[in-house]
């Protein structure tokens, strides 16, 4: 039969020899959170003598993540009778261990903390499948997510891989993500797993490149990585992928809309004038000269009034891709406005190619019939971007020349 021990009896010695036989680390710490004594247990879970660390704040031996919620812990603890148990990571002799802190006021600022040692415990659960419920909302999550080795090779992966790229877990496992990446973005890939070795929860890193779908198309994803190589449980990186095809959609419709001019699929004002500002500051730089055309159709004005906005449009667009085809490929033809448009000649050999231009325009026009057997023309102003004082001031010439010119006709 077992007898309780009568503890008034006991000494010091007695009650160290005791918390040294306990299995758990048992530390105290005083206000500053300097380590003030352990038992053995501690220092065999530290992996060194305690004349190592004892003496030194005990903030020094947790993860710099973990910093923020021991110290919310232990002002809380003053306050309870036992404190809240919390699970953060220990700097020991093997690397970084996940233990569960319980401590308990002692008096005089000081604090008793017991120390278990749960990176065992989490194997055996995640290994006995005690998560079940949790690994069946990651399965059937619409996000991919995968467990990537230190070493870049896929451990896990969802079974959302199967759903949205058609690919078999197995045989996504035991490979470099790069298999399912276009080539194309592997040194995308690589940058952010580099950079993913100091990522956060809260500060991820991010990555948009393309996956490969098993029938060989490419799907736009978001790729999150997080860094838990110090994590003894995980050791490792947790990857989250988003199908961002609408997204990418959306967004490229949008840099259409401010891009281009939604009727002819020229370019608009905007492109137009950063165009002739770069093109401005390289003239003024290597003297070769490029030139600024305003054209304007007249006629159009009629053609609008009498036969309807539908063939006032049509005539936009015939007349936008007139301008088209009449430019080089270097050369640069936007939509300013109304019946107006632009072509910026870049280094296009001076006047005399400005006048040819105008010259063929007319001639291609001439051509063309037009609804009620209404006459459209073009009048061209331009101007060289060498011998004008600024981007505005090429294209404002170029606009007063072909004002003049419609006067002077």
């Amino acid at each position: 039969m077992l007898r309780h021990a009568d503890t008034s009896t006991m000494n010091d010695h007695d009650l160290a020899l005791l918390a040294d036989l306990l299995p758990d680390a048992v530390v105290v710490v005083d206000e500053q959170a300097t380590v003030c004594w352990a038992n053995q247990t501690a220092e065999r879970l530290m992996g060194v003598p305690t004349t190592e660390w004892i003496g030194r704040s005990g903030l020094d031996l947790l993860h710099p993540d973990d910093v923020e919620l021991a110290l919310l812990s232990m002002s809380s603890v003053q306050d309870k009778e036992v404190g809240t148990p919390i699970e953060l990571r220990i700097l020991t002799a093997a690397g970084w261990t996940l233990v569960e802190l319980v401590g308990a006021p002692l008096g005089n600022g000081l604090v008793l903390m017991t120390m278990r040692d749960l990176t065992q415990r989490r194997r055996w659960e995640i290994a006995g499948n005690d998560v079940a419920r949790f690994r069946s909302l990651v399965h059937n999550a619409a996000s991919i997510t995968m467990l990537l080795k230190a070493d870049g090779l896929v451990e896990s992966v969802s079974g959302a891989i199967t759903r949205q790229l058609g690919l078999d877990q197995e045989w996504v496992c035991g490979h470099p993500l790069s298999r399912i990446t276009d080539p194309e973005d592997h040194a995308a890939l690589q940058i952010a797993l580099h950079n993913a070795v100091d990522s956060t929860a809260t500060d991820p890193t991010v990555v948009e490149v393309l996956l490969l779908h098993a029938d060989g198309s490419r799907i736009p994803f978001e790729l999150t990585f997080v860094s838990l190589l110090d994590d003894p449980t995980v050791e490792g990186y947790v990857v989250t992928g988003h199908d961002i095809s609408r997204l990418r959609a959306a967004r490229e419709a949008l840099e259409q809309l401010a891009t281009y001019d939604s009727l002819t699929g020229l370019f608009n004002r905007r492109v137009f004038d950063a165009v002739v500002e770069r093109e401005w500051t390289l003239t003024q730089g290597d003297g070769i000269d490029s030139y600024v055309l305003v054209a304007d159709l007249d006629g159009f004005k009629q053609l609008n009034d009498e036969h309807g906005h539908a063939a006032g449009d049509e005539a936009l667009r015939e007349f936008g891709l007139i301008l088209r085809n009449l430019s080089r490929e270097t050369d640069l033809v936007a939509r300013l406005g109304g019946d107006e448009f632009g072509v910026l000649q870049v280094r296009s050999g001076g006047e005399y190619a400005a006048l040819g231009f105008e010259a063929r325009l007319r001639e291609e026009l001439a051509r063309r019939t037009w609804p009620g057997g209404i006459t459209l023309r073009v009048t061209i102003g331009h101007q060289s971007l060498r011998r004008s004082s600024s981007p505005s001031d090429a294209v404002e010439r170029a606009d007063l020349s072909m004002l003049n010119a419609k006067k002077s006709r």
